[in-house]
């Protein structure tokens, strides 16, 4: 499959695709029942900011401002108040090629500081079919009927980490049923062993959350669970896809394998006043 043709245009859809996405995987978590994690998302020019005003260290980094551009700095002072007024930490990303001398010098002198700039893989989906896949595994589309059984994996993949925490299933599943998203349960032997989410917004397909059982691990299905979504996003109306995880990573070299390339984003900065 192609590497997307690097152009301006390109990034500041990926952009665009980046600030939608995580507005409505927070819109997510305001819509379950009482709001417990008092989730909240404001626009702050053509920017979203994200915020979760209960304190949980499961949410902690999606107190996030996303799509700033130069014209927005107008909004940085409520911006900072939105999150310092309850002591919280935020960071927030500038439009790829938005920063100038002064923007950098107006973001230092009120307390943040730079992270560096970003990247994300991107690839242009053909619709081909699912290839390389070692025998015995299979992907398939998972429905809401199995939401337990999805939800069971993703907790057994990731029960190293945080996201095992019972209060999780909660967001994972606001987060993964998103309208026009596809969820995908991998099985090895038939056996049920990983899981995996495709998000699609505004024609962009996202390689989102994607877990594997840990003792079934180093056996292709990472792989397998990417190049399924990967087949199936012309399919379901995605002219582009987009990934995660920084250069280097196994993450990373997963996505590399099957095609995705990296393109830049915008320049990251945090609050150190919190």
């Amino acid at each position: 499959m192609p590497a997307p043709h690097l152009t301006p245009q390109l990034v500041a859809r990926a952009e665009r695709f980046q600030a939608c996405f995580h507005a409505a995987r927070m819109g997510a978590l305001t819509a379950l029942p009482g709001n417990p994690f008092g989730a909240e998302v404001r626009a702050f020019g053509s920017g979203f900011g994200i915020a979760c005003k209960v304190r949980h260290p499961l949410l902690r980094g999606k107190n996030r401002v996303h799509g700033l551009s130069a014209a927005d700095m107008d909004s940085l002072n409520d911006l900072l108040r939105f999150y310092r007024a309850d002591g919280l930490p935020c960071s927030l990303s500038v439009l790829h090629g938005e920063m100038t001398e002064a923007l950098f010098s107006r973001l230092a002198s009120a307390g943040l500081w730079s992270a560096g700039s970003g990247t994300v893989p991107a690839i242009i989906p053909e619709g081909r079919a699912d290839e390389g896949v070692p025998p015995g595994i299979t992907v398939r589309r998972s429905g809401p009927e199995e939401k337990e059984l999805y939800l069971d994996l993703f907790r057994l993949a990731f029960a190293d980490r945080g996201e095992a925490d019972p209060e999780y299933r909660a967001i994972q599943w606001a987060e993964d049923s998103l309208p026009g998203g596809v969820r995908y349960i991998a099985e090895l032997g038939g056996k049920p062993v990983g899981m995996a989410a495709f998000p699609i917004v505004d024609g962009v397909g996202y390689f989102g959350t994607a877990g594997v059982l840990p003792e079934y691990r180093h056996r292709g299905i990472q792989s397998a669970l990417i190049r399924r979504r990967l087949a199936d996003a012309l399919a379901l109306g995605c002219d582009l896809a987009l990934g995660g995880g920084s250069a280097g990573t196994t993450h990373y070299r997963n996505f590399e394998r099957a095609g995705l390339h990296l393109i830049p984003t915008g320049m990251h900065w945090t609050d150190t006043s919190v």
